[in-house]
């Protein structure tokens, strides 16, 4: 079971200080935490492409499939890549309903709820991340996770993005009226792949 870390937990709710943190509110935090680890249902799916950046239009067209990334922010990111590998993950729709089911009428656990699961999806794009890195071999490095949303690129891209990696099928991950993933506990990233020249 993928452990996770207090420590970010507690950055995510606000505490500066463990000082600042109640007997109570800690164990809350525990309690949660394993909670979490029972109900989630964490998954994701990667796919390594090849692409073509063109600087002057600030756009990268993602090889063998219609995926078009516009703006500036994503045109610099994936600068002098060789390939792009696109990541979606999720935490699954079971402790989504877990977190609503506390939104009725806990406050106090929804918010810690949610900060759990953002530390939860980070550890699992990590995982991921790592296995990415493992397929590639050692001739490669990457750069961070860059999603829809970010600097300039579009949100709207989620769809064909989503599309390409199946992800309806394959991790039950859906896009509501405003692009925004359904299960909420969801993650898509842009990776760059490049030519590791310290090797």
């Amino acid at each position: 079971m993928l452990s996770l870390d207090k420590s970010e937990i507690l950055r995510y709710l606000g505490f500066r200080k463990k000082a600042e943190l109640t007997a109570e509110i800690s164990n809350m935090i525990d309690e949660l935490v394993t909670l979490a680890q029972e109900v989630a249902k964490p998954r994701y799916l990667y796919r390594i492409f090849n692409l073509r950046v063109d600087e002057q239009a600030k756009q990268v067209k993602v090889l063998g499939t219609e995926l078009m990334l516009t703006g500036k922010s994503i045109t610099s990111h994936l600068q002098k890549a060789k390939k792009i590998a696109l990541l979606v993950v999720t935490l699954g729709m079971e402790i989504e309903r877990k977190i609503n089911q506390y939104s009725v009428n806990d406050e106090t656990k929804t918010v810690i709820l949610e900060a759990i699961c953002n530390d939860y999806i980070e550890k699992i794009c990590d995982l991921a991340q790592r296995n990415v890195k493992n397929e590639l071999g050692n001739g490669w490095t990457m750069n961070r996770r860059f999603s829809p949303g970010y600097g300039d690129l579009p949100l709207n891209v989620q769809a064909k993005f989503l599309e390409i990696m199946q992800a309806s099928k394959k991790l039950g991950i859906y896009l509501n009226e405003s692009d925004l993933m359904i299960p909420r506990k969801s993650v898509t990233a842009i990776l760059g792949v490049f030519e590791n020249k310290s090797l």
